[in-house]
C-alpha cells in the first residue's frame, strides 16, 4: 500500500478514514473519552488526551499532531498500544534458548543480567516474522507481554518496555513506526554514554520546512530555553532530540523523533517536547512525578551543551529519500538495523482486529532506554 505522507506524519489512510475506524474500536478499548487539552498552555500545539479507567497500565495516554485529528488519532493509538500489551498472549513454544535453536544470543536482548544461564532457561516463545528474511522466528514471550501479577518462582528475566510497540491502519504502517521507534531509543542511548559525541546541536534558524518553522517559531516567540540536536548512528537515518524550557515552567522537557525523512524526525522531537510539557501541566497521568521543588527552588535556566552552529540544510542533505510503499520501507529500514547488528529484527503480530494492526518489534542487539526521560548529556564532546 502506498504511504500517504501528512505533514509530520505517514500513514496508509487519510486522517479522516484513519479516525472514522478508530472511532468504531474506543468502546472494545476502553477508551471512554478522547479530550483536547491543547488550550491548557499558550504554544498552541495540538494535543489530546485518550483516557481508558479501566486501563492496567496507564489510564491517559497523549497524542500529538499538525491537527487536532491527527493528535486525537495519536493518543488514541497510543492508548490502544498499552491495551494489546495488557492481553493475555498464548504461547508458541515451551522450551530453553538452546533446545529451540533461536538465532540470536540471548544477551542481545534486554536482559536484566547477562548470566550463563539463560541460554538453558525455560522461557515462552512467541512467534515473529523476520524481517528481512520472512522467516518464522521465536522471541521470548515476556518482551511481548506485560504481566500484570507476576509469579515469584518464574525468573524475571527482561527489562519490558512499550518500546517497539505499535498501532497503525495496516501492519506495514504499524511495522515502520516501531521500527522507527526502537532506532530511536538505541540511538539515543549510545549517544548518551558516549557524552553526546554524535549529535549536532543545530541552529533552529537553519530550519526551512513550513511545518517545523512554525513549531520552533511558538518555543521561540514564547523566550523559551530550545535546543535541537541531531544525532548521527551507523543506521544512517535522522534521530532528532529536542530540549525545552521556561521560567513559568522550569522543567527541562525533551521530546525525540526518528523517520528517514529528517522533516518528520524533527517535527516528532518538536511536538514531542510540547506534549511532554503540557501531560505535566494537565497532570493526569499515572507516573508522573511531582516538580513541586522545582517552582520552590527556581532553577536556573539551562545552558546549551554547546554552540548550535549545525545547519539543518546541510547536515540533512545526505540523507536519502524513504520508500513509496510501507512492506518496501519496512524491508530498507529493517536491513540497514540487521547490516548493523548483525541480527535482523522480527516482528510480532499482536493484533485482535481486522480494522487496524497492533505490532511488536523486538530488534537483538539494539539497546534501549530504561527511563522514560530522554537523555540530555550535560557537556557535548568532540
Amino acid at each position: 500500500m502506498t504511504a500517504i505522507v501528512l505533514v509530520g506524519t505517514v500513514r496508509a489512510r487519510t486522517p479522516e478514514e484513519t479516525w472514522q475506524i478508530l472511532a468504531g474500536q474506543m468502546e472494545r478499548l476502553g477508551i471512554t473519552r478522547v479530550a483536547q487539552i491543547t488550550g491548557l498552555d499558550y504554544l498552541g500545539i495540538p494535543v489530546w488526551t485518550a483516557i481508558r479507567p479501566s486501563a492496567r497500565t496507564l489510564v491517559t495516554s497523549q497524542g500529538k499532531g499538525a491537527s487536532d485529528l491527527l493528535a486525537k488519532i495519536s493518543a488514541v493509538l497510543e492508548s490502544a498500544e498499552l491495551w494489546h500489551a495488557e492481553q493475555p498472549l498464548a504461547a508458541a513454544a515451551r522450551g530453553t534458548h538452546r533446545d529451540l535453536g533461536v538465532p540470536y544470543p540471548m544477551n542481545a536482548l534486554p536482559v536484566k543480567l547477562d548470566h550463563d544461564s539463560l541460554p538453558d532457561t525455560p522461557l515462552d516463545w512467541a512467534l515473529g516474522t523476520g524481517l528481512t528474511s520472512g522467516r518464522s522466528t521465536l522471541v521470548p514471550a515476556d518482551l511481548v507481554r506485560r504481566h500484570l501479577r507476576r509469579d515469584v518462582v518464574v525468573p524475571n528475566i527482561f527489562h519490558v518496555t512499550s518500546n517497539g510497540l505499535a498501532c497503525g491502519n495496516t501492519a506495514g504502517e504499524a511495522t515502520v513506526h516501531a521500527l522507527f521507534e526502537v532506532i530511536e531509543r538505541d540511538v539515543l542511548h549510545r549517544d548518551y554514554v558516549s557524552g553526546g559525541g554524535h549529535r549536532t546541536l543545530i541552529n533552529p534558524g537553519s530550519v526551512e520546512d513550513r511545518y517545523c518553522r512554525d513549531l520552533i517559531d511558538r518555543f521561540q516567540d514564547a523566550r523559551m530555553f530550545l535546543e535541537i540536536a541531531l544525532v548521527d548512528s551507523a543506521y544512517e537515518i535522522p534521530v532528532c532530540a529536542v530540549y525545552i524550557w521556561s521560567e513559568d515552567y522550569p522543567i527541562l522537557f525533551a521530546g525525540s523523533g526518528c523517520h528517514r525523512d529528517p522533516r518528520i524526525a524533527l517535527s516528532r522531537a518538536l511536538t514531542e517536547a510540547a506534549q511532554s510539557r503540557l501531560t505535566c501541566i494537565a497532570g493526569t497521568r499515572d507516573d508522573l512525578e511531582s516538580h513541586e521543588h522545582a517552582f520552590a527552588a527556581r532553577p536556573p535556566r539551562p545552558e546549551h551543551a554547546g554552540p548550535s552552529t549545525g545547519d539543518w540544510a546541510a547536515l540533512t542533505a545526505r540523507y536519502g529519500p524513504a520508500e513509496r510503499d510501507f512492506p518496501a520501507e519496512t524491508a530498507a529500514v529493517a536491513a540497514r538495523v540487521a547490516s548493523v547488528t548483525g541480527y535482523e529484527p522480527i516482528a510480532v503480530d499482536v493484533s485482535r482486529s481486522d480494522a487496524y494492526a497492533a505490532v511488536k518489534v523486538a530488534a537483538p542487539g539494539l539497546e534501549m532506554r530504561i527511563t522514560r526521560s530522554i537523555p540530555r548529556p550535560g557537556k557535548r564532546h568532540g
